[in-house]
C-alpha cells in the first residue's frame, strides 16, 4: 500500500541574509553540522544525539549520522555543508543567538517570543542543495522541550534530504537506463541503476538479480516472489530470504543469527520492513554490514526484498550504506508507476 506523510510544518518567513548565485554544497553522506551555543548544549544535546547518532553496526558501531558541534561564531566554515541544525535561545547573549536574532524577520521573532513559532525549515539557505532546521526558543528549558517534541520530524525531515541529496549527487552523471528498462520488462519492478554497477548474477530459480560496484564492492539486489497474503512477510521470513540467496551467491556468504534487527520502515512511499544485519564470506575471510527492505504488493501479489551490503575494510561503511540506500528509495514495485 502507497502511503504518505502528512506533517505539520510551520510556512515562516525567515529571512537569511546572502548572495543571490548560491555554490553547490559539499559534503559526504550522512553528517549533521549542529550550531548552538555552549551554554545551550547540555539541555540538548543528549536529545539530538538519540535522534541522529542511532547506531549501525557494521559492524563496528557507526552513528547513522556523524554529528559536529559548532556555534554561530564558527558557523562560516560550514556554511556549504548540506544538512544544518541550528539551535537556540532567541533571548541568549552567544553568537548563535545573535544570528538567530538576525536572521528572523520582526514578526517571526514576535511569534516565537510568544510561543507560537519554535521550528522552522528551510531550504538553500546559504548553499545549493542544502537544509537548514532551526529549533528556537525563549530559554534553555523551552528549547529542550521543542527539540524533544519535535524530534521526529526533525530526523524524517534529515534522513529525507540526506537521501534525496546523495541520490542526486549518485545520478547526475550516467545511468543505466537501458538495464532498468530491461528489469522492468523481465521482472515487472523499476529501479535505477548507477553508471558503474554491472549485474553480477541472475538467477532465475531462486527469483533475484544482484549488482556490484568496485573501489570499494559494494551490492545490492532485489528478490521477488508470489505471496498472496501481506502478513507472511515477517522479519524472519526477510531475513531467512536473504540469508538463502545469499547462500546462493556465486561468492557464498553467511550471516549471524544473533546481530539482525528488524523495525517497520517505508521504501520509497511503499509500507516495508527493515531489517538489518551482518554477513560475512563461508571462511570467513571478510563480510561487513547489510539491509533488506521487505515489502508486498498486493495489486500483483508478490513479495519483494530489496538488499544492500557492503565491503570496505579499514575504513568507515555509513557512507556506503547511505549511498544503497539511495538507490534502494528508487524501487516501484510494479509497472504502474
Amino acid at each position: 500500500m502507497k502511503v504518505r506523510f502528512s506533517i505539520l510544518l510551520l510556512t515562516i518567513s525567515v529571512l537569511i541574509i546572502g548572495c543571490s548565485m548560491k555554490r553547490p554544497s559539499v559534503g559526504s553522506g550522512g553528517t549533521l553540522i549542529v550550531v548552538a551555543d555552549p551554554i545551550d548544549r547540555p539541555v540538548i544535546r543528549r536529545s539530538i544525539e538519540n535522534l541522529f547518532g542511532i547506531i549501525v553496526k557494521t559492524p563496528q558501531p557507526e552513528p547513522m549520522f556523524r554529528i559536529v558541534w559548532t556555534d554561530g561564531g564558527a558557523l562560516e566554515s560550514h556554511t556549504r555543508s548540506p544538512l544544518i541544525l541550528l539551535t537556540s535561545t532567541l533571548n541568549g547573549t552567544g553568537a548563535t543567538a545573535k544570528l538567530l536574532r538576525r536572521m528572523l524577520t520582526p514578526e517571526v521573532r514576535s511569534g516565537v517570543e510568544s510561543g507560537e513559532f519554535s521550528i522552522f525549515k528551510r531550504e538553500d539557505a546559504w548553499a545549493g542543495n542544502q537544509l537548514l532546521l532551526i529549533v528556537a526558543g525563549n530559554r534553555n528549558r523551552e528549547l529542550a522541550q521543542q527539540t524533544e517534541l519535535w524530534g521526529d520530524s526533525l530526523f524524517h525531515w534529515a534522513v529525507k534530504f540526506e537521501r534525496e541529496r546523495v541520490q542526486h549527487d549518485l545520478f547526475r552523471r550516467k545511468e543505466q537506463k537501458k538495464v532498468s528498462e530491461e528489469l522492468l520488462q523481465q521482472y515487472g519492478f523499476k529501479l535505477r541503476i548507477q553508471h558503474d554497477y554491472v549485474m553480477s548474477q541472475s538467477n532465475d530459480s531462486l527469483d533475484f538479480v544482484r549488482f556490484i560496484r568496485y573501489h570499494p564492492e559494494r551490492w545490492f539486489s532485489v528478490a521477488l516472489g508470489e505471496m498472496s497474503d501481506g502478513s507472511e512477510l515477517t522479519p524472519q521470513f526477510i531475513y531467512d530470504r536473504r540469508k538463502q540467496i545469499g547462500s546462493a551467491f556465486l561468492d557464498p556468504v553467511i550471516h549471524y543469527d544473533d546481530h539482525w534487527t528488524s523495525e517497520p520502515a517505508v521504501l520509497n512511499g511503499y509500507e516495508a520492513t527493515l531489517v538489518r544485519g551482518l554477513w560475512a564470506t563461508v571462511g570467513p575471510t571478510g563480510g561487513g554490514p547489510f539491509f533488506s527492505y521487505g515489502l508486498w504488493d498486493s495489486e500483483e501479489q508478490k513479495y519483494y526484498i530489496v538488499s544492500g551490503s557492503v565491503f570496505v575494510p579499514d575504513e568507515t561503511k555509513m557512507k556506503y550504506l547511505w549511498q544503497l540506500d539511495a538507490i534502494a528509495h528508487t524501487f516501484h514495485p510494479n509497472r504502474r508507476i
